[in-house]
């Protein structure tokens, strides 16, 4: 690619891809911050101006043209890429560098793989080489330390964690000033994976709740907790202790997210939430660490022996990073999961209601055996269920945020959810949240 493509050119494009994040938003202005030759085109940085005045900065590996391809479709430029980072290589741009690593926790790729990019993902793009990685390669990029490389690399190098696929590589920009920005990351294929959520469609349709597999999540769940617990000298990871002023904010955060529910169903409104956070006081005394931040079944993989592989540790993209990377109680990802099934039982069968406790009951029995006396958990059973009540709010009240905004047919999945966990913390028991 001779030269970047005309700014209106390339502004119509990038509205038109599924990865844009500001789709109801209107394009001002594009400027090319920096720009990387590759085999058959270039991987461009792309800064947006919105209509509000936001900005925004975007990968785009885009092909010789006319017209605007995405590179990402092309197996040489994906192979170029990868080779970036196999080879631990610094590449100049116009302004920035790009620089590459490997950990050395994979074999490196040969020119026999077959490249394939998955379809389906939305805010980033998958690529595959063979059955040996799997290259993520972000779309929208912030500056600073990403938690799916961090998180991954600690994984892999320290904690050896078993159920997380093998950090490969990484593949970053390096600005002029000298910071930092993931552009993506490089993991080891999970050998016969299968996406979670549709896994257990699929089981629900057959009629089989399947108890003992998410039995077996809620053990590989603590197992992940206990792994991001490792003690280290990192003080990124190092697990600090959980006070009045963390529980006070954490409050103060689930009533911001209450307020803008309420909101988005306004005029019809929801119940009063405050007697619901009083909750979260059993986690004084337990300790805060780093936790996957966004998790559900469509961050698992289903491998063979109906076991879990957990993958994506990038957190809630539209989250600013520093939030992101902010150490919490790992319990946020215990709810995470029971709204999954709630979701996955809304979308089976309606027979599949009837299963919902005992698949939130053997999800938190595995969780609860495997992280039994571990740092970060209360010492009672009732002071779990009354913790994981209040984020089972946080996460359903998050959610008819989304879903009001978004698909207005699905919001009362999550309403009904918000309504069993504001209804007091005996029904969370009842539901099969301790």
């Amino acid at each position: 690619m001779a030269s970047s493509p005309p700014p209106s050119e390339l502004a119509s494009w990038l509205a038109g891809q599924r990865w844009f994040a500001s789709k109801t938003r209107r394009i001002e202005a594009v400027a090319v911050a920096d720009r990387f030759a590759v085999e058959g085109g270039a991987l461009l940085l792309v800064d947006v101006t919105l209509d509000d005045g936001a900005r925004e900065r975007y990968a785009v590996p885009l092909l010789e043209g006319p017209p605007l391809r995405d590179a990402l479709d092309d197996a040489g430029v994906c192979r170029s890429l990868l080779a970036v980072m196999a080879g631990d290589m610094r590449v100049s741009g116009d302004r920035g560098s790009l620089i590459g690593s490997w950990t050395g926790a994979v074999r490196r790729p040969g020119p026999e793989e077959r490249v394939a990019r998955l379809g389906g993902e939305q805010s980033n793009t998958s690529v595959t080489f063979g059955a040996v990685v799997i290259v993520k390669h972000f779309r929208r990029l912030t500056e600073g330390v990403n938690p799916e490389l961090e998180i991954g690399r600690f994984l892999t190098e320290h904690a050896r964690f078993a159920h997380t696929p093998p950090l490969a590589g990484a593949l970053e920009y390096e600005g002029a000033g000298g910071g930092r920005t993931a552009v993506a990351v490089a993991q080891q294929m999970a050998a016969g994976a299968r996406d979670g959520w549709q896994w257990l469609l699929e089981r629900l349709a057959q009629g089989d709740p399947a108890l003992p597999a998410l039995r077996r999540l809620g053990e590989r769940t603590a197992a992940l907790h206990r792994a991001l617990a490792t003690p280290t000298d990192d003080p990124a990871f190092a697990a600090e202790p959980i006070g009045p002023a963390d529980v006070a904010a954490w409050q103060e955060a689930i009533r911001r997210q209450v307020a803008a529910a309420r909101a988005a169903l306004a005029p019809r409104g929801l119940p009063e939430a405050a007697r619901a956070l009083d909750g979260l006081a059993g986690l004084i005394g337990c300790v805060k660490l780093r936790h996957h931040g966004d998790f559900h079944l469509g961050q698992t993989l289903r491998v063979d022996g109906d076991d879990f592989m957990l993958i994506d540790f990038e957190g809630e993209p539209l989250r600013p990073l520093e939030e992101r990377r902010r150490k919490h109680t790992p319990l946020r990802d215990v709810a995470g999961m029971l709204r999954s099934l709630h979701y996955a039982v809304a979308s089976a069968a309606p027979e599949a209601e009837a299963w919902e406790t005992d698949m939130r009951a053997a999800f938190l029995a595995g969780y609860g055996d495997a992280a039994r006396s571990a740092p970060f958990l209360p010492a009672t059973d009732d002071a779990v269920t009354r913790a994981v009540a209040v984020f089972e709010l946080e996460k359903a009240a998050y959610e008819i945020v989304y879903e009001a905004n978004n698909r207005p047919s699905w919001v009362e999945i999550p309403v009904r959810g918000f309504l069993r966990a504001t209804a007091s913390p005996a029904a969370g028991r009842a539901a099969g949240a301790a």
